[in-house]
């Protein structure tokens, strides 16, 4: 007596017309109210069937033959198929019982698509149906987090050269492991491979484009590094006068001029003592050049740090006096409202003072007040030069992370419409009865937005500038690091 099944679903792969008989396996997935039968396999010869290293309970054969064994009729997970076209079930025996096929939909899907297509499908049954099929095959889509062991030490964050280099063997390490554990090239995998290659090219293209004699390029960058010195003295000894109308505190204003064109002229010293080795670093360039563009563009970050050094030190030294003018004003203006900051409570206390105290509090806040015009004007000028800097390192970085990502090869799937980025489900109406259905699965490519967005390495994304605390730093002369 067959048994009643609320729902009765196969998924069977699309077997050639010429295929009269054939023979075929797979797991049956037995709940409650549904059946699901993944068919998984399929062949012309019964080894297939009496070949069976992993036999489970949950295994089910099946036949579209009239040459058939007694062993197998005697099987407890039967399915059998008429030898017409299209296929229709014949009998369905799940657990030694025959089971009544009126509620009945019989998928068909491409085999070959669905083995090899690594991505991730969002219906339930076609991801298990594509779980049990690839791992059939030794294929897997399943992957782990990537975890960094090499992490860049504090005092090394500032070269971004040196980052480069230990993000470079991170991605290197993560590259051989899952290839290694994988025994096969997935799509993150080729991405990184084909960006690496495209990486090489581009610096050794840059490499031909400069290929002149170094001594030409040692004297075009000191005559560069001078133009910026140059310019740093006449920005200072515009600043010294009268800028833009300002009236600034003379004496207060020589000061600082001074103090600072003398941190340029020592830097100025420094470099050109150093100029002789200038043949070094040049050499040095040449050689990591030929490892891509990337270490091009990381070593010239470096060397812009290196160059603005100077302007670095005189921002520091402005940012901290306007800090301890800022802070020194609203610590007075406190004063004037009978009230203190109180460290132990992290909070503002009532307080009397005497009247000595308001008349230096006075004094004080009036000399700080007069004093800041001059101090914000250093200020400003030398944390533009730094914010310049710091964009110019963000753009550089941002580049060796496109660099990093280039999705050409999920392109090149995708262009070529290839069944590795199959992952959209078409489902087509072939057959239609009163008690049962007969459906053709489609698999088509997804987009190329989604693929270039889930399948880039896991490279390190450079930090986004988070302008809001970088506006409100600069309001009050914290540092910008």
């Amino acid at each position: 007596m067959a048994l009643i099944s609320n729902s009765i679903k196969i998924l069977f792969p699309i077997v050639p017309k010429e295929c009269q008989e054939f023979y075929f396996k797979g797991v049956v997935n037995n709940s409650e109210h549904a059946i699901t039968v993944f068919i998984t396999k399929y062949s012309t010869s019964t080894n297939l069937l009496f070949d069976l290293n992993e036999k489970t309970k949950n295994s089910i054969c099946g036949y579209c033959s009239s040459n058939v064994s007694n062993k197998l009729m005697h099987m407890s997970n039967l399915l059998v198929l008429d030898q017409c076209y299209p296929h229709r079930i014949n009998k369905l025996v799940i657990n030694g019982k025959r089971i009544n096929t009126n509620n009945l939909v019989f998928m068909l899907y491409d085999y070959d698509v669905m083995k090899k297509s690594q991505i991730k499908l969002d219906d339930s049954d076609f991801l298990d149906l594509q779980i049990l099929i690839q791992n059939e095959n030794g294929r897997t889509n399943e992957t782990s987090p990537y975890i960094s062991n090499l992490t860049t030490p504090y005092w090394l964050t500032s070269s971004m050269f040196l980052q480069h280099i230990l993000n470079y063997l991170n991605l290197a390490r993560w590259l051989v492991i899952t290839i290694r554990r994988d025994k096969k090239v997935s799509i993150k995998q080729g991405n990184l491979i084909l960006a690496i290659i495209m990486d090489i090219i581009l610096g050794y293209v840059a490499l031909q484009l400069l290929s002149q004699d170094k001594r030409d390029i040692n004297s075009a960058l000191m005559g560069v590094l001078e133009k910026l010195i140059n310019s740093l003295y006449s920005l200072l000894r515009w600043l010294m006068g009268a800028p833009v109308g300002l009236k600034l505190n003379n004496a207060f204003n020589n000061m600082l001029g001074r103090y600072f064109s003398y941190h340029v002229q020592l830097w100025w010293l420094f470099l050109d003592v150093s100029g002789e080795k200038l043949d070094t670093i040049i050499h040095v360039y040449r050689y990591m050049g030929y490892l891509g563009i990337t270490f091009q563009t990381a070593v010239i970050s470096d060397l812009i740090c290196i160059a603005t050094f100077h302007s670095y030190c005189i921002y520091v030294y402005a940012a901290r006096l306007f800090n301890m003018q800022i802070s020194g004003l609203i610590a007075l203006m406190r004063l004037f409202v009978g009230r203190k900051y109180n460290p132990l409570r992290g909070g503002i206390d009532s307080c009397e003072y005497t009247n000595q105290e308001l008349f230096v509090g006075t004094v004080a806040f009036t000399i700080l007040l007069l004093l800041l015009p001059t101090t914000a004007l250093y200020y400003i000028v030398f944390t533009m030069f730094r914010v310049l800097s710091l964009m110019v390192q963000h753009v550089l970085a941002k580049l060796i992370y496109v660099v990093q990502t280039l999705p050409i090869y999920v392109t090149s799937l995708w262009v070529m419409q290839s069944p590795k980025i199959a992952g959209n489900i078409l489902i087509e109406i072939l057959h239609k009865e009163e008690a049962s259905l007969i459906l053709k699965i489609k698999l088509f490519s997804i987009s190329l937005g989604s693929l270039i967005t889930s399948y880039k390495p896991p490279v390190e994304v450079p930090t986004r500038v988070e302008w809001a605390n970088l506006i409100s730093n600069v309001l009050v002369g914290k540092q910008i690091i």
